[in-house]
C-alpha cells in the first residue's frame, strides 16, 4: 500500500485506535416487547435479533444485561462506520496515481 499520504496514514491510525477503544461489539438489533399478563399487568421482554447462517436468530436478554447489550449493538454500528471509512481511505491510497502513469495505447 502506498503510504506517501501523511494525512491518510494518520487518519488510518486514528481509525484503528478508535476501533480498539470500543469495549463491546455485538451484531444485531436490541428489541423490546411488552406482553400483557392478566388484569392490566404487562411484562417487558428484551431480545437480541440477528441473522445467523441465513436464519433470523433471536435470543432473550435479561433486564440487567440490557445496558451492556445496547452498548455492544451501538459499538458494532460504530465499527461498521469506521471500517467503511477505512476501506474508502485504503482504496483511495491504493489507487492513487503519481501523475506519470498513463494508459498504454496499443495499435491493432
Amino acid at each position: 500500500m502506498n503510504t506517501n499520504n501523511p494525512h491518510g496514514s494518520e487518519r488510518r491510525r486514528e481509525i484503528l485506535a478508535e476501533i480498539g477503544q470500543i469495549p463491546v461489539i455485538i451484531a444485531g438489533t436490541l428489541t423490546t416487547r411488552q406482553r400483557r399478563r392478566g388484569k392490566g399487568h404487562s411484562i417487558v421482554h428484551h431480545q437480541l435479533q440477528r441473522w445467523r447462517e441465513g436464519c433470523n436468530n433471536t435470543r432473550h436478554v435479561p433486564s440487567d444485561r440490557v445496558p451492556t447489550v445496547h452498548a455492544g449493538v451501538e459499538g458494532y454500528r460504530r465499527v461498521q462506520t469506521l471500517i467503511e471509512e477505512l476501506a474508502r481511505l485504503d482504496e483511495s491510497t491504493a489507487l492513487a496515481t503519481n501523475g506519470d502513469s498513463k494508459k498504454k495505447l496499443t495499435k491493432r
